[in-house]
Protein backbone atom coordinates (compact mmCIF):
# COMPACT_ATOMS: atom_id res chain seq x y z
CA UNK A 1 0.00 0.00 0.00
CA UNK A 2 3.13 2.42 0.97
CA UNK A 3 4.63 1.82 -2.96
CA UNK A 4 1.17 2.26 -4.50
CA UNK A 5 0.35 5.54 -2.70
CA UNK A 6 3.93 7.18 -3.19
CA UNK A 7 3.64 6.10 -7.01
CA UNK A 8 0.35 8.20 -7.18
CA UNK A 9 1.78 11.11 -5.71
CA UNK A 10 5.07 10.82 -8.02
CA UNK A 11 3.16 11.22 -10.64
CA UNK A 12 1.12 13.40 -9.42
CA UNK A 13 3.75 16.24 -8.78
CA UNK A 14 5.68 15.14 -12.08
CA UNK A 15 2.04 16.41 -14.31
CA UNK A 16 1.77 19.42 -11.61
CA UNK A 17 5.73 20.67 -12.27
CA UNK A 18 5.07 20.12 -16.07
CA UNK A 19 2.21 22.11 -16.57
CA UNK A 20 3.63 25.51 -17.00
CA UNK A 21 5.12 24.16 -20.09
CA UNK A 22 2.02 23.00 -21.72
CA UNK A 23 -0.29 25.89 -21.66
CA UNK A 24 -1.00 25.65 -25.19
CA UNK A 25 -0.62 21.99 -26.05
CA UNK A 26 -3.29 20.71 -28.41
CA UNK A 27 -7.09 19.21 -27.30
CA UNK A 28 -5.68 16.01 -27.77
CA UNK A 29 -2.99 16.32 -24.77
CA UNK A 30 -5.62 18.21 -23.07
CA UNK A 31 -8.07 15.08 -23.12
CA UNK A 32 -5.26 13.03 -22.08
CA UNK A 33 -4.55 15.05 -18.82
CA UNK A 34 -8.48 15.27 -17.90
CA UNK A 35 -7.54 11.57 -18.22
CA UNK A 36 -4.81 10.92 -16.12
CA UNK A 37 -6.93 13.11 -13.51
CA UNK A 38 -9.67 11.02 -13.85
CA UNK A 39 -7.56 8.17 -12.90
CA UNK A 40 -5.87 9.32 -9.92
CA UNK A 41 -9.04 10.31 -8.66
CA UNK A 42 -10.53 7.36 -8.47
CA UNK A 43 -7.38 5.54 -7.24
CA UNK A 44 -7.91 8.04 -4.20
CA UNK A 45 -11.29 6.79 -3.76
CA UNK A 46 -10.61 3.08 -3.68
CA UNK A 47 -7.85 3.91 -1.75
CA UNK A 48 -9.66 5.59 1.13
CA UNK A 49 -12.71 2.63 0.45
CA UNK A 50 -9.92 0.14 1.86
CA UNK A 51 -8.65 2.24 4.45
CA UNK A 52 -11.24 3.51 6.61
CA UNK A 53 -10.75 6.37 8.84
CA UNK A 54 -10.98 4.65 12.10
CA UNK A 55 -8.64 2.19 11.22
CA UNK A 56 -5.83 4.80 9.97
CA UNK A 57 -3.11 5.74 11.08
CA UNK A 58 -2.41 9.90 10.97
CA UNK A 59 0.46 9.12 9.02
CA UNK A 60 -1.54 7.34 6.47
CA UNK A 61 -4.29 9.95 6.50
CA UNK A 62 -1.52 12.56 5.80
CA UNK A 63 -0.16 10.97 2.95
CA UNK A 64 -4.27 10.88 1.61
CA UNK A 65 -4.93 14.54 2.01
CA UNK A 66 -1.90 15.30 0.40
CA UNK A 67 -2.06 12.82 -2.74
CA UNK A 68 -5.92 14.54 -2.69
CA UNK A 69 -4.78 17.81 -2.56
CA UNK A 70 -3.00 17.25 -5.69
CA UNK A 71 -5.44 15.86 -7.38
CA UNK A 72 -7.62 19.26 -7.03
CA UNK A 73 -4.67 20.97 -8.00
CA UNK A 74 -4.20 18.91 -10.99
CA UNK A 75 -7.96 19.77 -11.55
CA UNK A 76 -7.09 23.38 -11.13
CA UNK A 77 -4.58 23.27 -13.79
CA UNK A 78 -6.85 21.22 -16.08
CA UNK A 79 -9.29 24.03 -16.46
CA UNK A 80 -6.68 26.77 -16.66
CA UNK A 81 -5.15 24.83 -20.00
CA UNK A 82 -8.89 24.12 -21.51
CA UNK A 83 -9.74 27.86 -20.72
CA UNK A 84 -6.13 28.78 -22.71
CA UNK A 85 -6.97 26.43 -25.64
CA UNK A 86 -9.80 28.07 -25.60
CA UNK A 87 -8.99 31.58 -25.82
CA UNK A 88 -5.76 30.83 -28.43
CA UNK A 89 -9.07 29.52 -30.82
CA UNK A 90 -10.82 32.19 -30.19
CA UNK A 91 -8.17 34.80 -30.80
CA UNK A 92 -6.78 32.77 -34.23
CA UNK A 93 -10.89 33.22 -35.09
CA UNK A 94 -10.71 37.06 -34.24
CA UNK A 95 -7.69 37.72 -36.02
CA UNK A 96 -7.91 35.39 -39.18
CA UNK A 97 -11.76 35.73 -39.50
CA UNK A 98 -12.13 31.64 -38.99
CA UNK A 99 -10.13 28.81 -37.73
CA UNK A 100 -7.14 27.72 -39.64
CA UNK A 101 -7.51 24.37 -41.50
CA UNK A 102 -4.43 23.03 -39.78
CA UNK A 103 -6.38 23.60 -36.63
CA UNK A 104 -9.17 21.99 -37.63
CA UNK A 105 -7.54 18.94 -39.11
CA UNK A 106 -5.34 18.85 -35.91
CA UNK A 107 -8.53 18.35 -33.48
CA UNK A 108 -10.45 16.05 -36.36
CA UNK A 109 -10.05 12.48 -35.62
CA UNK A 110 -10.04 10.25 -38.74
CA UNK A 111 -13.30 8.06 -39.17
CA UNK A 112 -12.94 4.51 -40.18
CA UNK A 113 -13.62 5.36 -43.83
CA UNK A 114 -10.44 7.14 -43.71
CA UNK A 115 -8.68 3.97 -42.05
CA UNK A 116 -10.17 2.21 -45.19
CA UNK A 117 -8.99 4.61 -47.62
CA UNK A 118 -5.11 4.44 -46.66
CA UNK A 119 -5.20 0.39 -46.86
CA UNK A 120 -6.74 0.50 -49.97
CA UNK A 121 -3.91 3.40 -50.70
CA UNK A 122 -0.93 1.11 -49.47
CA UNK A 123 -2.04 -1.76 -51.13
CA UNK A 124 -2.23 -0.13 -54.56
CA UNK A 125 1.18 1.02 -54.17
CA UNK A 126 2.49 -1.87 -53.22
CA UNK A 127 0.94 -3.45 -56.20
CA UNK A 128 2.43 -0.89 -58.73
CA UNK A 129 5.82 -1.25 -56.98
CA UNK A 130 6.10 -5.16 -57.76
CA UNK A 131 4.58 -4.59 -60.98
CA UNK A 132 7.35 -2.32 -61.92
CA UNK A 133 9.82 -4.01 -60.25
CA UNK A 134 9.13 -7.24 -62.43
CA UNK A 135 8.19 -5.77 -66.01
CA UNK A 136 10.60 -2.47 -66.30
CA UNK A 137 13.56 -3.37 -64.01
CA UNK A 138 16.13 -6.45 -64.91
CA UNK A 139 16.88 -8.71 -61.82
CA UNK A 140 20.12 -11.23 -61.42
CA UNK A 141 20.54 -14.35 -59.26
CA UNK A 142 23.52 -12.23 -57.51
CA UNK A 143 23.76 -8.64 -56.87
CA UNK A 144 25.47 -7.40 -59.88
CA UNK A 145 27.53 -3.96 -60.83
CA UNK A 146 27.07 -3.03 -64.51
CA UNK A 147 29.93 -0.47 -66.20
CA UNK A 148 31.23 0.57 -69.10
CA UNK A 149 32.99 3.31 -71.18
CA UNK A 150 33.13 4.64 -74.72
CA UNK A 151 36.39 6.14 -76.49
CA UNK A 152 36.01 8.63 -79.32
CA UNK A 153 38.79 9.76 -80.99
CA UNK A 154 40.30 12.13 -83.84
CA UNK A 155 43.64 11.68 -85.47
CA UNK A 156 45.68 13.84 -87.87
CA UNK A 157 49.23 12.74 -89.03
CA UNK A 158 51.97 13.85 -91.16
CA UNK A 159 52.98 12.31 -92.89
CA UNK A 160 49.41 10.06 -93.17
CA UNK A 161 49.02 6.48 -92.55
CA UNK A 162 50.38 4.26 -95.62
CA UNK A 163 47.86 2.81 -97.97
CA UNK A 164 46.11 -0.51 -97.05
CA UNK A 165 46.81 -3.64 -99.40
CA UNK A 166 44.00 -4.35 -101.59
CA UNK A 167 43.38 -7.65 -99.78
CA UNK A 168 42.07 -5.56 -96.92
CA UNK A 169 39.01 -5.58 -99.01
CA UNK A 170 38.23 -2.02 -98.90
CA UNK A 171 39.02 -1.79 -102.16
CA UNK A 172 41.65 1.60 -103.41
CA UNK A 173 42.76 3.54 -100.66
CA UNK A 174 45.16 6.83 -99.97
CA UNK A 175 46.89 8.25 -97.69
CA UNK A 176 45.10 9.13 -94.87
CA UNK A 177 45.71 12.01 -92.72
CA UNK A 178 43.03 12.32 -90.75
CA UNK A 179 39.74 10.98 -89.75
CA UNK A 180 37.49 10.25 -86.91
CA UNK A 181 37.57 6.69 -84.83
CA UNK A 182 35.06 4.92 -82.48
CA UNK A 183 38.17 3.81 -80.60
CA UNK A 184 36.38 1.17 -78.71
CA UNK A 185 33.60 0.83 -76.11
CA UNK A 186 33.76 -1.66 -73.74
CA UNK A 187 30.81 -3.02 -71.21
CA UNK A 188 32.01 -4.94 -68.04
CA UNK A 189 29.73 -7.00 -65.30
CA UNK A 190 30.97 -7.44 -61.57
CA UNK A 191 29.65 -8.17 -58.37
CA UNK A 192 30.25 -10.57 -55.16
CA UNK A 193 29.35 -14.45 -55.71
CA UNK A 194 29.89 -15.74 -51.69
CA UNK A 195 29.98 -12.87 -49.38
CA UNK A 196 31.72 -14.67 -45.96
CA UNK A 197 30.22 -12.29 -42.90
CA UNK A 198 32.30 -14.20 -40.60
CA UNK A 199 35.68 -13.56 -41.55
CA UNK A 200 35.78 -11.74 -45.17
CA UNK A 201 36.67 -13.80 -47.51
CA UNK A 202 34.55 -13.02 -50.40
CA UNK A 203 34.26 -14.62 -53.81
CA UNK A 204 33.56 -11.93 -56.87
CA UNK A 205 33.89 -12.21 -60.05
CA UNK A 206 34.33 -9.46 -63.20
CA UNK A 207 33.04 -10.19 -66.78
CA UNK A 208 34.04 -7.46 -69.20
CA UNK A 209 33.66 -6.65 -73.16
CA UNK A 210 35.37 -4.52 -75.40
CA UNK A 211 35.15 -3.93 -79.27
CA UNK A 212 37.59 -2.03 -81.15
CA UNK A 213 37.72 -1.28 -85.40
CA UNK A 214 39.99 -0.66 -87.80
CA UNK A 215 40.48 0.71 -91.27
CA UNK A 216 40.82 -2.48 -92.81
CA UNK A 217 37.05 -4.24 -91.90
CA UNK A 218 33.72 -2.64 -92.39
CA UNK A 219 32.16 -4.94 -89.13
CA UNK A 220 32.86 -4.61 -85.31
CA UNK A 221 34.21 -7.90 -83.64
CA UNK A 222 33.34 -8.03 -79.86
CA UNK A 223 36.19 -9.95 -77.64
CA UNK A 224 36.15 -10.95 -74.16
CA UNK A 225 38.86 -8.68 -71.96
CA UNK A 226 38.39 -9.66 -68.81
CA UNK A 227 36.53 -13.05 -67.31
CA UNK A 228 37.98 -14.21 -64.31
CA UNK A 229 36.54 -15.33 -60.58
CA UNK A 230 38.80 -13.78 -57.17
CA UNK A 231 38.79 -15.51 -53.90
CA UNK A 232 40.17 -13.08 -50.94
CA UNK A 233 42.50 -15.10 -49.16
CA UNK A 234 42.76 -12.31 -46.64
CA UNK A 235 40.08 -10.84 -44.94
CA UNK A 236 38.11 -8.14 -47.10
CA UNK A 237 36.71 -6.52 -44.57
CA UNK A 238 36.93 -2.63 -45.59
CA UNK A 239 39.69 -2.15 -42.95
CA UNK A 240 42.47 -0.57 -44.42
CA UNK A 241 45.09 -1.45 -42.23
CA UNK A 242 44.68 -4.82 -42.97
CA UNK A 243 46.59 -6.62 -45.87
CA UNK A 244 44.76 -7.93 -49.16
CA UNK A 245 45.44 -11.47 -50.63
CA UNK A 246 43.65 -12.83 -53.61
CA UNK A 247 43.84 -15.51 -55.55
CA UNK A 248 42.06 -14.89 -59.64
CA UNK A 249 41.74 -17.69 -61.73
CA UNK A 250 40.95 -17.02 -65.36
CA UNK A 251 41.39 -14.38 -67.89
CA UNK A 252 43.06 -11.15 -66.49
CA UNK A 253 46.09 -8.11 -66.97
CA UNK A 254 49.30 -9.49 -66.79
CA UNK A 255 51.45 -7.66 -64.02
CA UNK A 256 54.48 -6.04 -65.53
CA UNK A 257 55.98 -2.97 -65.00
CA UNK A 258 53.62 0.51 -65.01
CA UNK A 259 52.56 0.93 -68.38
CA UNK A 260 51.84 -2.74 -70.01
CA UNK A 261 49.07 -2.85 -67.41
CA UNK A 262 47.50 0.43 -68.32
CA UNK A 263 45.55 -1.64 -71.47
CA UNK A 264 42.19 -0.04 -71.27
CA UNK A 265 41.93 4.00 -72.35
CA UNK A 266 40.22 5.28 -69.06
CA UNK A 267 43.32 4.42 -67.12
CA UNK A 268 46.25 5.76 -69.54
CA UNK A 269 48.26 9.39 -68.88
CA UNK A 270 48.53 9.60 -72.32
CA UNK A 271 46.69 7.74 -75.48
CA UNK A 272 49.56 5.83 -76.64
CA UNK A 273 51.23 2.87 -75.18
CA UNK A 274 55.27 3.19 -74.58
CA UNK A 275 56.96 1.27 -77.66
CA UNK A 276 58.43 -1.74 -75.80
CA UNK A 277 54.59 -2.84 -74.29
CA UNK A 278 53.81 -4.00 -77.89
CA UNK A 279 57.13 -4.80 -79.04
CA UNK A 280 57.79 -7.36 -75.82
CA UNK A 281 54.02 -8.67 -76.48
CA UNK A 282 53.39 -7.76 -72.86
CA UNK A 283 50.13 -5.24 -73.77
CA UNK A 284 47.18 -8.21 -73.80
CA UNK A 285 45.60 -9.78 -71.25
CA UNK A 286 46.38 -14.19 -70.45
CA UNK A 287 44.25 -16.63 -69.27
CA UNK A 288 45.39 -18.36 -65.71
CA UNK A 289 46.09 -18.33 -62.47
CA UNK A 290 47.26 -15.00 -60.28
CA UNK A 291 47.65 -14.64 -56.69
CA UNK A 292 48.38 -10.83 -55.05
CA UNK A 293 48.22 -9.21 -52.65
CA UNK A 294 50.36 -6.60 -50.27
CA UNK A 295 51.91 -6.34 -46.75
CA UNK A 296 52.38 -4.42 -43.57
CA UNK A 297 50.26 -1.01 -45.36
CA UNK A 298 51.06 2.34 -43.80
CA UNK A 299 47.27 3.79 -42.95
CA UNK A 300 46.48 7.55 -42.36
CA UNK A 301 42.93 7.74 -42.16
CA UNK A 302 42.92 11.63 -41.75
CA UNK A 303 43.91 12.21 -45.47
CA UNK A 304 42.27 8.80 -46.87
CA UNK A 305 45.77 7.43 -47.22
CA UNK A 306 46.90 3.79 -47.58
CA UNK A 307 50.36 2.67 -48.79
CA UNK A 308 51.47 -0.91 -48.50
CA UNK A 309 55.42 -1.44 -47.50
CA UNK A 310 55.32 -4.39 -49.44
CA UNK A 311 53.11 -5.40 -52.57
CA UNK A 312 53.46 -8.43 -54.92
CA UNK A 313 51.58 -10.35 -57.81
CA UNK A 314 52.85 -14.04 -59.37
CA UNK A 315 51.02 -15.83 -61.73
CA UNK A 316 51.15 -19.08 -63.50
CA UNK A 317 49.80 -18.40 -67.37
CA UNK A 318 48.82 -20.12 -70.58
CA UNK A 319 51.22 -17.09 -72.21
CA UNK A 320 49.09 -17.23 -75.70
CA UNK A 321 47.39 -14.34 -75.38
CA UNK A 322 43.70 -13.37 -74.51
CA UNK A 323 40.53 -15.21 -76.14
CA UNK A 324 43.00 -18.50 -77.18
CA UNK A 325 43.56 -21.58 -75.84
CA UNK A 326 47.12 -22.67 -75.09
CA UNK A 327 49.44 -23.55 -78.07
CA UNK A 328 52.06 -25.91 -76.28
CA UNK A 329 52.17 -27.83 -73.14
CA UNK A 330 54.19 -25.27 -71.32
CA UNK A 331 53.24 -22.55 -68.73
CA UNK A 332 54.35 -19.19 -68.30
CA UNK A 333 55.51 -17.18 -65.00
CA UNK A 334 54.82 -13.45 -64.23
CA UNK A 335 56.09 -11.95 -61.04
CA UNK A 336 56.26 -8.43 -59.74
CA UNK A 337 57.61 -6.83 -56.50
CA UNK A 338 56.83 -3.30 -55.61
CA UNK A 339 58.35 -1.54 -52.40
CA UNK A 340 56.86 1.85 -51.32
CA UNK A 341 59.17 4.18 -49.21
CA UNK A 342 57.77 3.87 -45.59
CA UNK A 343 57.10 7.91 -45.06
CA UNK A 344 53.85 9.65 -43.78
CA UNK A 345 51.77 11.42 -45.25
CA UNK A 346 53.45 14.89 -45.02
CA UNK A 347 56.59 13.67 -46.42
CA UNK A 348 57.95 14.71 -50.14
CA UNK A 349 58.44 11.34 -50.62
CA UNK A 350 55.01 10.23 -50.21
CA UNK A 351 54.31 7.86 -52.50
CA UNK A 352 57.04 6.84 -53.69
CA UNK A 353 57.25 3.18 -55.46
CA UNK A 354 60.14 1.32 -56.58
CA UNK A 355 59.10 -1.85 -58.53
CA UNK A 356 60.86 -5.01 -60.08
CA UNK A 357 58.55 -7.17 -62.98
CA UNK A 358 59.97 -10.82 -64.79
CA UNK A 359 58.26 -12.58 -66.82
CA UNK A 360 59.79 -15.70 -68.38
CA UNK A 361 57.75 -17.65 -71.64
CA UNK A 362 57.70 -20.55 -73.53
CA UNK A 363 57.67 -20.56 -77.12
CA UNK A 364 56.47 -23.04 -79.73
CA UNK A 365 59.79 -22.67 -82.53
CA UNK A 366 59.40 -23.98 -86.37
CA UNK A 367 59.32 -22.78 -89.77
CA UNK A 368 56.81 -19.89 -90.83
CA UNK A 369 54.04 -22.22 -92.59
CA UNK A 370 52.03 -21.31 -95.76
CA UNK A 371 48.64 -23.40 -94.45
CA UNK A 372 46.85 -22.96 -91.30
CA UNK A 373 48.68 -25.95 -89.19
CA UNK A 374 52.45 -25.30 -88.36
CA UNK A 375 54.55 -28.25 -86.31
CA UNK A 376 56.50 -26.63 -83.64
CA UNK A 377 59.96 -28.39 -83.77
CA UNK A 378 61.59 -27.24 -80.34
CA UNK A 379 60.82 -24.59 -77.48
CA UNK A 380 62.29 -21.70 -77.14
CA UNK A 381 62.71 -19.39 -74.15
CA UNK A 382 60.94 -15.25 -74.14
CA UNK A 383 62.53 -13.70 -70.88
CA UNK A 384 61.92 -10.38 -70.20
CA UNK A 385 62.87 -7.84 -67.59
CA UNK A 386 61.58 -4.59 -65.60
CA UNK A 387 62.20 -1.87 -63.18
CA UNK A 388 60.21 1.17 -62.75
CA UNK A 389 59.98 3.80 -60.21
CA UNK A 390 57.09 6.01 -59.53
CA UNK A 391 56.53 9.42 -57.60
CA UNK A 392 52.71 10.50 -57.57
CA UNK A 393 52.84 13.52 -54.98
CA UNK A 394 50.03 15.94 -56.06
CA UNK A 395 50.71 18.56 -58.15
CA UNK A 396 53.71 16.25 -59.50
CA UNK A 397 54.14 13.02 -60.97
CA UNK A 398 57.07 11.79 -61.87
CA UNK A 399 57.24 7.67 -63.72
CA UNK A 400 60.07 6.13 -65.12
CA UNK A 401 60.39 2.47 -66.56
CA UNK A 402 62.81 0.53 -68.72
CA UNK A 403 62.26 -3.47 -69.90
CA UNK A 404 64.57 -5.97 -71.43
CA UNK A 405 63.63 -9.04 -73.58
CA UNK A 406 65.40 -11.82 -74.49
CA UNK A 407 63.58 -13.92 -77.46
CA UNK A 408 65.12 -16.82 -78.52
CA UNK A 409 64.54 -17.51 -82.63
CA UNK A 410 63.62 -20.62 -84.70
CA UNK A 411 67.46 -21.77 -86.13
CA UNK A 412 66.26 -21.64 -89.56
CA UNK A 413 65.10 -17.42 -89.09
CA UNK A 414 66.48 -15.30 -91.31
CA UNK A 415 67.69 -13.27 -88.28
CA UNK A 416 70.25 -16.18 -87.51
CA UNK A 417 70.90 -17.25 -91.04
CA UNK A 418 72.34 -14.25 -92.02
CA UNK A 419 74.34 -13.98 -89.02
CA UNK A 420 72.71 -10.55 -87.68
CA UNK A 421 71.78 -12.25 -84.82
CA UNK A 422 74.43 -15.56 -84.93
CA UNK A 423 73.79 -16.79 -81.27
CA UNK A 424 69.96 -17.13 -81.71
CA UNK A 425 68.52 -14.34 -79.50
CA UNK A 426 67.31 -11.21 -80.32
CA UNK A 427 66.84 -8.84 -77.66
CA UNK A 428 65.24 -5.74 -77.33
CA UNK A 429 65.20 -3.07 -74.94
CA UNK A 430 63.01 0.15 -74.40
CA UNK A 431 62.45 3.24 -71.77
CA UNK A 432 60.44 6.19 -70.89
CA UNK A 433 60.21 8.89 -68.50
CA UNK A 434 57.01 10.33 -67.87
CA UNK A 435 56.47 13.99 -66.21
CA UNK A 436 53.40 15.68 -64.89
CA UNK A 437 51.57 18.05 -63.28
CA UNK A 438 48.00 18.44 -62.26
CA UNK A 439 46.29 21.75 -61.09
CA UNK A 440 42.72 21.87 -60.30
CA UNK A 441 40.56 20.12 -57.12
CA UNK A 442 38.99 16.85 -58.63
CA UNK A 443 41.75 14.79 -57.07
CA UNK A 444 41.98 16.56 -53.26
CA UNK A 445 40.30 14.74 -51.21
CA UNK A 446 38.66 17.28 -49.21
CA UNK A 447 37.10 18.23 -52.50
CA UNK A 448 35.83 14.77 -53.45
CA UNK A 449 34.14 14.30 -49.95
CA UNK A 450 31.98 17.70 -50.22
CA UNK A 451 28.27 16.75 -51.05
CA UNK A 452 27.91 17.66 -55.00
CA UNK A 453 24.69 19.32 -56.10
CA UNK A 454 23.10 17.84 -59.40
CA UNK A 455 26.00 16.41 -61.75
CA UNK A 456 28.52 19.15 -60.70
CA UNK A 457 32.17 17.83 -59.99
CA UNK A 458 35.28 20.42 -59.78
CA UNK A 459 37.52 20.51 -62.79
CA UNK A 460 41.50 19.32 -62.71
CA UNK A 461 43.91 19.87 -65.68
CA UNK A 462 46.90 17.55 -65.98
CA UNK A 463 50.14 18.26 -68.59
CA UNK A 464 52.16 15.45 -69.71
CA UNK A 465 55.31 14.94 -71.50
CA UNK A 466 56.77 11.66 -72.37
CA UNK A 467 60.23 11.01 -73.86
CA UNK A 468 60.33 7.03 -75.12
CA UNK A 469 62.98 5.15 -76.71
CA UNK A 470 62.38 1.76 -78.26
CA UNK A 471 65.16 -0.46 -80.19
CA UNK A 472 63.58 -3.64 -80.82
CA UNK A 473 66.68 -5.51 -81.65
CA UNK A 474 70.45 -4.56 -80.19
CA UNK A 475 72.60 -6.64 -82.34
CA UNK A 476 75.15 -4.37 -83.95
CA UNK A 477 74.44 -5.52 -87.22
CA UNK A 478 70.78 -4.42 -86.97
CA UNK A 479 71.48 -0.59 -86.79
CA UNK A 480 68.30 0.48 -88.65
CA UNK A 481 64.96 -0.09 -86.22
CA UNK A 482 65.03 2.34 -83.12
CA UNK A 483 62.36 4.43 -82.49
CA UNK A 484 62.37 7.74 -80.74
CA UNK A 485 58.80 9.43 -79.52
CA UNK A 486 58.22 12.44 -78.26
CA UNK A 487 54.87 13.13 -76.38
CA UNK A 488 53.25 16.27 -75.12
CA UNK A 489 49.48 15.32 -73.46
CA UNK A 490 46.73 17.36 -72.04
CA UNK A 491 44.20 16.17 -69.80
CA UNK A 492 40.70 17.60 -68.85
CA UNK A 493 38.69 16.31 -66.67
CA UNK A 494 35.39 18.20 -66.35
CA UNK A 495 33.14 15.58 -64.68
CA UNK A 496 33.40 12.90 -62.73
CA UNK A 497 33.71 9.86 -65.06
CA UNK A 498 34.56 11.96 -68.04
CA UNK A 499 38.50 13.07 -69.63
CA UNK A 500 39.46 15.05 -72.90
CA UNK A 501 42.82 13.94 -74.00
CA UNK A 502 44.96 16.13 -76.61
CA UNK A 503 48.14 14.39 -77.13
CA UNK A 504 50.88 15.77 -79.79
CA UNK A 505 53.22 12.97 -80.84
CA UNK A 506 56.68 13.52 -82.79
CA UNK A 507 58.46 10.19 -83.81
CA UNK A 508 61.82 9.83 -85.59
CA UNK A 509 62.66 6.73 -87.22
CA UNK A 510 66.58 5.17 -87.35
CA UNK A 511 66.99 5.07 -90.68
CA UNK A 512 70.95 4.41 -91.24
CA UNK A 513 71.40 6.04 -94.67
CA UNK A 514 68.25 4.31 -95.81
CA UNK A 515 65.52 6.13 -98.10
CA UNK A 516 62.20 7.49 -95.97
CA UNK A 517 58.50 5.46 -97.32
CA UNK A 518 55.00 5.66 -96.66
CA UNK A 519 55.40 2.87 -94.05
CA UNK A 520 58.71 4.32 -92.31
CA UNK A 521 59.03 7.92 -92.73
CA UNK A 522 62.40 9.45 -91.04
CA UNK A 523 59.92 11.65 -88.59
CA UNK A 524 56.70 11.37 -87.87
CA UNK A 525 53.61 14.00 -86.08
CA UNK A 526 50.44 12.48 -84.95
CA UNK A 527 47.80 14.82 -83.43
CA UNK A 528 45.38 12.56 -81.41
CA UNK A 529 42.06 14.70 -79.43
CA UNK A 530 40.10 11.39 -77.62
CA UNK A 531 37.29 11.88 -74.78
CA UNK A 532 36.67 8.92 -72.75
CA UNK A 533 33.36 8.29 -70.90
CA UNK A 534 33.04 5.73 -68.24
CA UNK A 535 29.42 4.76 -66.33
Amino acid sequence: MHSFKTTALAGAVVLALSGGAVQAQPTSEIRALKGTVEDLRKQVQELKKSSPRASTSSLEQARIDELTKQVNELRALLTQQQAAAQATTQAAVAAGGEETKEAIEARTPATQADITGLRADIENYKYDQSRLQERNIPSVTRNTRIGGSLTLRHDFSNPGAARSASSSGNGPTDIRQSGFNAAAFGLNFSGNLFRDYAEGRNLTYRLALTSQNTATSSSTTVNLTDAYLRYSFHPSTGNPEDPLGTLTLGQQTVAFGLDAQAIDPEVKAVIGNAGFVSGLGLGTRQVGLVVAGDYAPYVDFTNNYRAPLLSYSLGLLNGNGPNKADNNDYRDIAARLVYTLPVDYNSWFRQLQIGASYYRGALSLGPAGTTGVTTATAKGSNDIFGFDVNWTHLPFSVSYEWAYGKQELYKQDTLVTSGKNADGYKRGVGQYINLGYTWGEQFLASSRQQGKFDDYWPKSYQAFVRFDTWDPNRSALVNDDKKVATTLGLNVFFAETTKLQVNYVRTRNQLNGAASTEAKPETHNLWQVQLNATF
